[in-house]
C-alpha cells in the first residue's frame, strides 16, 4: 500500500534516415524539418500510450521530504495492467518484504477494499491521544477484519498536534504526466542538436510553452527537452520544468478530529478540508526516460520528480493556512520486465 499523506496530506512511423556518424548542431537546424520530426514523435507516444501493455514489472521507488531529513522510504512494488487499468501490490519496504509471491491480479472488489482500509488507518492516525503503540495496535485490528492481516501497512508516527485533520487526493506529483501529447500545438521548438543515448542517435528539441492565462493548462505550465530516437521517431527521454504553479486533484477524501472543538465545529473544518486543492509548485521539474524492451515496445525505464505541493484551503485563515507548500522528491526506476499473455505464462524479457 502507498504511502499515507499525513497533516492536510502527507502523502508513456515514419523512419528518416540520417547519418549517425555526423552529428549536427543547432545551426543546422534548416536541414531538419524540426514541427514534422515532432509531429510524428507525438503520433507514435500518443499511441504507445493507448496501448494495453502486455508487461509485468517491478516499480521501485524512492520517496523524500527534503525537509525533513529523517523521511525517506524506499519501496517496491509489482505491477501488472489488465485491460489498461495497472494494479500494484506493495511487496518491499525499506529492504524489508512486505508480502509473500501471490497472484498480482486484483480485481475492482480488492481495490475497494484497500480504498475502506485506507481511509479508517486514516481516521485513526488523527485521533487525539493516539500513540505509537495504540496506532498499531488499530491499525492491525482494521488489518485483520479486512482479512489483510498477512499485510504490514508502512505508518507514520502520529505528529505532536492536538487538533488534526486528513485529505487525501487522487492525483500527486507521484502520479502527475507531462503534456506531451501537445508538443505539435501549444509549444514554440527548437532543434537543440543531437546525443546518442543507450545507443541510439537522438535528436534534441527545446519546447516552450506558447503564452496562455489558463493556469489549469499543464502545456502552458512547463518548458520541454525532448529526445527523440532518430531511427523510430519515438520520444525516449524528456525533461520539463514548470514556468508557473498548476493544479492537480481537488480533495477525494477528507477527515478532522479534536478533542477541544465542538461537533459543529470538526464538521466545519471537515468541510473545509473537502473544499481543498491539491498544486504543482513552480520549482517542480520532472524528468522520464523510456527503453525498448524485447525489441518491440517503448516502455518507462525511470521518472524523477523534484518539486513541490501546495496545499490550499477555502475557508477562515485562523483555523488553517491558506496556502501549506511541502517538497517532495520521487525517483522511480522500473525493473524485471517480463511479458505474460491470456493464460498467464510469463516470458523472460530479453
Amino acid at each position: 500500500m502507498q504511502s499515507t499523506w499525513l497533516i492536510a496530506f502527507l502523502l508513456l512511423v515514419s523512419t528518416i534516415v540520417v547519418r549517425p556518424a555526423e552529428a549536427r548542431s543547432p545551426d543546422d537546424a534548416q536541414k531538419i524539418d524540426v514541427p514534422e520530426v515532432v509531429r510524428q514523435a507525438v503520433i507514435n507516444f500518443n499511441t504507445r500510450e493507448s496501448l494495453p501493455r502486455d508487461y509485468t514489472y517491478l516499480e521501485n521507488l524512492v520517496v523524500d521530504h527534503p525537509e525533513r531529513k529523517d523521511v525517506r522510504n524506499t519501496d517496491t512494488f509489482e505491477v501488472i495492467e489488465i485491460k489498461g487499468h495497472p494494479f500494484r501490490r506493495h511487496v518491499g519496504h525499506n529492504g524489508q518484504k512486505v508480502a509473500e509471491e501471490e497472484d498480482p491480479e486484483q480485481d475492482e472488489g480488492s481495490r475497494t477494499k484497500w480504498l475502506e482500509v485506507e481511509h479508517k488507518i486514516l481516521e485513526e492516525e488523527i485521533k487525539p491521544g493516539q500513540t505509537k503503540e495504540s496506532l498499531a495496535a488499530s491499525v492491525q485490528k482494521i488489518m485483520d477484519e479486512a482479512g489483510l492481516k498477512d499485510w504490514r501497512p508502512q505508518l507514520f508516527a502520529p505528529p505532536p498536534i492536538p487538533s488534526m485533520g486528513v485529505v487525501t487526493f487522487g492525483q500527486t506529483l507521484y502520479q502527475f504526466k507531462l503534456p506531451l501529447q501537445d508538443l505539435g500545438q501549444k509549444f514554440h521548438l527548437k532543434f537543440k542538436g543531437e546525443q546518442i543515448l543507450d545507443g541510439r542517435n537522438t535528436y534534441i528539441v527545446q519546447a516552450d510553452p506558447r503564452h496562455t492565462k489558463d493556469e489549469a493548462d499543464p502545456a502552458g505550465n512547463f518548458k520541454f527537452k525532448v529526445w527523440i530516437d532518430q531511427q523510430e521517431m519515438q520520444i525516449v527521454k524528456v525533461e520539463g520544468k514548470a514556468v508557473r504553479s498548476g493544479p492537480l486533484a481537488n480533495a477525494e477524501y477528507a477527515a478532522f478530529s479534536s478533542k477541544v472543538l465542538s461537533k459543529n465545529e470538526i464538521a466545519e473544518r471537515k468541510k473545509q478540508l473537502e473544499s481543498s486543492q491539491l498544486f504543482y509548485g513552480d520549482d517542480t521539474a520532472i524528468t522520464e526516460e523510456w527503453t525498448k524492451v524485447n525489441d518491440e515496445a517503448w516502455l518507462l525505464r525511470r521518472r524523477h520528480v523534484k518539486g513541490s505541493h501546495v496545499f490550499i484551503v477555502q475557508g477562515q485563515r485562523r483555523y488553517f493556512r491558506s496556502n501549506f507548500s511541502l517538497p517532495v522528491e520521487y525517483d522511480t526506476l522500473d525493473t524485471n520486465y517480463k511479458k505474460f499473455h491470456v493464460g498467464h505464462r510469463i516470458l523472460p524479457a530479453q
